[in-house]
């Protein structure tokens, strides 16, 4: 049998400081166990993760930590193992877009959506987030997830290429393992390498030192 590690969301699967060390120190073990050959997220109960932690971020004003959740998701991007989302439900905001980094996903078929809320926050993506969305994103799922906010169903988000698969509770880690299958026990340092290279651009953002302030907006009168 393959190694496999497995880090769940909890609750709402909401990111702060705290949680997201989680996350990142799961990431961090798999990486350590040279048996692992795929790192499986899910989330619990109707949700996989609603992303950012906005009391947090409110009550904080923490105004680097988007950053800090983008760089924890460039380690996903080039992790030396197929990292797999099993979407046990909603998956709004960076929820999404760990969605997008991971390898494979496959999602709940009768319960969550996929969804990207920021033109009905009346906000924009950050630089880092941006360069994540549009580039794992086909046009048209940009303009129905990004440019309308829709809330996607799983149907309507295996039509539209963001996941991989759709099935029953029950089934989903089944699914994303057979998946994943034709990825694992490949080298690590090779793969780790030619996944890092498929996600340069991507990678080479989130790790530089541009800013990741919000994209500007046209003045309008």
């Amino acid at each position: 049998m393959p190694a496999i590690h497995r880090h769940q969301f909890i609750g709402e699967g909401r990111f702060n400081p705290e949680t997201l060390g989680q996350f990142d120190e799961a990431i961090t073990n798999a990486i350590a166990d040279e048996e692992c050959q795929v790192l499986l997220l899910a989330g619990e109960g109707k949700n996989f993760s609603q992303g950012l932690d906005l009391d947090y971020l409110m009550a904080s004003g923490d105004k680097e930590f988007t950053e800090l959740c983008m760089r924890v998701l460039a380690r996903v991007l080039d992790a030396p193992f197929p990292v797999v989302s099993v979407v046990t439900g909603h998956a709004f905001g960076l929820g999404a877009m760990i969605v997008l980094a991971s390898d494979y996903s496959v999602m709940r078929e009768d319960r969550g959506f996929f969804c990207l809320p920021e033109v009905d926050l009346n906000m924009t993506l950050t630089v880092r987030m941006n360069e994540l969305v549009c580039s794992k994103l086909s046009p048209l799922a940009i303009r129905a997830a990004l440019l309308t906010g829709e809330r996607l169903t799983a149907s309507r988000a295996l039509d539209l290429e963001v996941v991989d698969a759709t099935g029953s509770m029950d089934d989903l880690e089944a699914m994303g393992l057979e998946l994943a299958a034709p990825m694992m026990g490949k080298n690590r340092r090779s793969l780790a390498g030619l996944k890092r290279g498929f996600n340069q651009p991507i990678i080479e953002l989130i790790e530089s030192d541009e800013p990741d302030g919000p994209i500007s907006a046209p003045a309008f009168s």
